[in-house]
């Protein structure tokens, strides 16, 4: 799954890259580079033969992601006006990819499945990219390959307030302060990745393994109602 090597990002996804999906018999008789599987059936993934010797083994494993993001973001706005105050914090990661593993092993007659899976090779010409449903068929789906591999850009909005100094309004009150505000956390996150939550983490004792997604509970959101009083 990951692997650390020399002129390599640390901790880069290992795997099988894919060229597509078999539609028909006669592309799997006339393909000559190889096959992954002992039978191939049409809706198969086409698995890639990175070394050009006209087979597909172990030795066909490449860098298919890496989990490290180009550059990370951060920002925050405060601002206030006659008695109400604004603030908005938030961060972003951009430039890296994400393993989706949790889906090779839920995606069976076994488990569960996602509505991803709607869009699966039923026939020539539907899919070129999510393969066949099978039972029992493990080869396209428990292979580490990038057909789970996605983009992991986001931006999360952390933390929004929106407050108002009820002093402004009534300055005889006895308070130095009496602020009423109303704070969310974690409302939105803006990525084009399909999983849960693109901030992933991958739960191992090595320091090197990231944006490995095993299906973690996502960052939950929340809504705070407050007052502050000053005396």
């Amino acid at each position: 799954v990951w692997r650390v090597e020399v002129d390599y990002p640390v901790g880069y996804f290992y795997g099988y890259k894919t060229e597509g999906v078999f539609q028909n018999t006669q592309q799997i008789s006339s393909w000559s580079k190889g096959f992954l599987q002992s039978d191939p059936q049409p809706g198969d993934l086409i698995f890639s033969d990175t070394n050009g010797d006209n087979q597909v083994t172990p030795d066909d494993k490449t860098l298919i992601g890496n989990p490290h993001p180009k550059f990370r973001t951060g920002f925050g706005i405060n601002l206030g006006y006659k008695g109400f105050d604004f603030a908005i914090t938030g961060k972003g990661s951009f430039g890296h990819q994400i393993l989706k593993s949790y889906r090779s092993h839920a995606d069976n007659e076994f488990h569960n499945y996602t509505t991803e899976i709607l869009g699966r090779w039923t026939g020539e010409g539907t899919s070129n990219k999510l393969p066949r449903m099978t039972a029992g068929n493990g080869v396209n789906r428990m292979n580490v390959s990038d057909l789970y591999i996605e983009d992991g850009d986001f931006v999360r909005i952390q933390d929004i307030t929106l407050g108002y100094d009820f002093k402004n309004l009534f300055p005889n009150m006895p308070f130095g302060q009496a602020r009423f505000y109303v704070t969310g956390r974690n409302l939105w996150t803006f990525t084009g990745y399909s999983g849960m939550d693109p901030e992933v983490g991958y739960g191992d004792a090595q320091p090197f393994v990231s944006g490995i997604d095993l299906g973690f509970y996502p960052a939950p959101s929340s809504i705070l109602v407050g007052v502050n009083l000053k005396f």
